[in-house]
């Protein structure tokens, strides 16, 4: 039997190991300067290694979310269009495109977007949540809360979530469902600032002055934090 080959021997067969290293090494690059004072020169490595590696999911969504975060949408949407040409199906691009696309307003393909992330998943808990927040954000109130009931059912525990419902609700006049939900964001983000001022907004609603006046208070000292 001939003997296997050493990995370290230069054999034909190890380079792919070697190449995924080196890959692995250019994105822990790109991301560290990602979460540098400069995170716009991440750009060109993330770009550079995807030249390399077209279909390094990690890499592409890392790059798509730095576009996002430096206010370059479209580009984003670009990158994860690319990365979808070759896998139609991959969830990370389809829900943060999704997501993207909905804050530019492009209702109608973001909801394309994540619905076919549903049809595939769904159980798909952050899918439900992005497309919760595209209905809440076209005024949709009553199919944003329902979608966000049906992300906590797969993630209980997201305080985000619960504070969207809370302002769905609250917009539909569901004042002690509010409250709840509030009551169960705070639960899990003690220190949301955003969570206390809608308190106090649902609180004044409900003839509840003081303890309006209160959560208005622990908003305003979680802000400064």
């Amino acid at each position: 039997m001939p003997p296997h080959p050493d990995p370290s021997s230069g054999d034909p067969h190890t380079p792919p190991a070697r190449d995924r290293s080196a890959a692995e090494r250019r994105l822990q690059q790109a991301d560290d300067l990602a979460n540098s004072s400069m995170p716009g020169s991440a750009v060109r490595p993330y770009r550079e290694l995807l030249e390399m590696e077209p279909e390094h999911v990690e890499a592409r969504l890392h790059l798509a979310r730095l576009l996002d975060r430096l206010e370059e949408p479209i580009d984003s949407v670009d990158a994860l269009s690319e990365g979808l040409r070759r896998a139609p199906d991959q969830t990370e691009f389809l829900v943060l495109r999704g997501s993207v696309l909905g804050r530019l307003q492009r209702y109608r393909e973001a909801e394309l977007d994540l619905r076919r992330v549903l049809r595939l998943h769904p159980s798909h808990a952050p899918a439900q949540f992005e497309l919760g927040l595209l209905q809440w954000r076209r005024g949709l109130v009553q199919e944003a809360a329902a979608c966000f009931n049906r992300a906590l059912e797969f993630q209980p525990d997201n305080g985000k979530t619960y504070y969207y419902l809370a302002d769905a609700l609250n917009q539909q006049g569901d004042l002690p469902g509010a409250r709840a939900a509030l009551e169960r964001a705070l639960q899990v983000n003690p220190d949301d600032a955003k969570a206390y001022h809608l308190m106090g907004r649902v609180l004044d609603r409900m003839s509840l002055p003081d303890q309006a006046q209160e959560m208005y208070r622990r908003g305003r000292e979680r802000a400064r934090l």
